[in-house]
């Protein structure tokens, strides 16, 4: 769900282009009481700016390995009062139109508006939640672009969402396979993993103290829908004590536990919320 003004003229037009316009890149929207903070900290992951607003009270970051995030403020700054910590589940496609039009053939609901800055849209999900449908900025429209060279090519991104092992899962992974992708594994009660190459991934859950796969409170141009809620992670091919090392040393304490045979690193963003890093080798 886009967040930074409101939607417009509804486009319900076709557009046939390259398969390259419907690749869907995982997006996730958080919400932050310090964009500037966040922003760093997730440079210091090895993210890198593609998009940004002079101050860092904004920021679209790309992961080297696949996935992006949206850095924007919380509170009133948000179409959504979306308080600080909050991470709503989003995605990025090239063209906004041909990408609505490949959903709606697979039997889904989209909508697509125009934005000053392009085109962008919702799923609508399961739960009748809004999974945002954003299309890549061309025009800087006030906005700074870069080139994104930077980003670390072992680190991509991962929304890990709330969903119950059975028919709520079983849906879920077939609404995501319609955006391209699909599991990885045989997975477990717990998890389950889907990627798409280059693009991220996103972490199917068992709901967990707090954990939800919506909430009310939609936009003003989509008062109906359900926000969707995902938590920010990441997958990296970086040795994990060497991660946790560099992160402390940049005063983001961070140590790795093992559960069940199965390493990852814990470390807390400045918006308090904990985020886990796994080895991409264990998916």
């Amino acid at each position: 769900m886009a967040d930074r003004t409101g939607p417009g003229t509804t486009h319900d037009e076709p557009e046939r282009t390259s398969p390259q316009a419907i690749a869907f890149t995982v997006f996730p929207l958080r919400f932050s009481a310090d964009p500037a903070a966040l922003i760093a900290f997730l440079r210091t992951l090895g993210m890198t700016p593609l998009i940004t607003t002079e101050g860092d009270g904004f920021a679209d970051l790309v992961a080297g390995g696949g996935g992006r995030v949206m850095v924007h403020g919380a509170g009133a700054a948000s179409a959504t009062a979306a308080p600080a910590g909050e991470t709503q589940l989003s995605t990025a496609v090239r063209s906004a139109g041909a990408a609505a039009e490949h959903l709606r053939a697979a039997g889904l609901e989209v909508t697509v508006w125009d934005e000053s800055y392009g085109h962008q849209g919702n799923l609508t999900g399961p739960h009748g939640e809004a999974i945002g449908i954003n299309e890549d900025q061309a025009d800087p429209y006030g906005y700074v672009l870069h080139d994104g060279s930077e980003a670390d090519p072992r680190l991509s991104v991962t929304a890990v969402r709330a969903s119950a092992e059975g028919p709520e899962r079983d849906r879920d992974i077939e609404i995501f396979a319609a955006l391209g992708f699909v599991p990885v594994d045989g997975g477990n009660h717990g998890y389950r993993a889907l990627a798409s190459p280059g693009h991220g991934s996103i972490g199917l859950h068992e709901p967990s103290s707090g954990m939800v796969a919506c909430r009310p409170g939609g936009d003003p141009g989509h008062p109906d829908l359900q926000v969707s809620l995902v938590r920010l992670g990441f997958e990296t091919s970086e040795d994990l004590d060497e991660l946790a090392a560099r992160l402390s040393h940049a005063g983001y304490p961070a140590h790795v536990v093992t559960d069940e045979g199965e390493r990852r690193l814990h470390v807390t963003d400045p918006d308090g919320q904990v985020v886990e890093v796994h080895p991409r080798s264990a998916r």
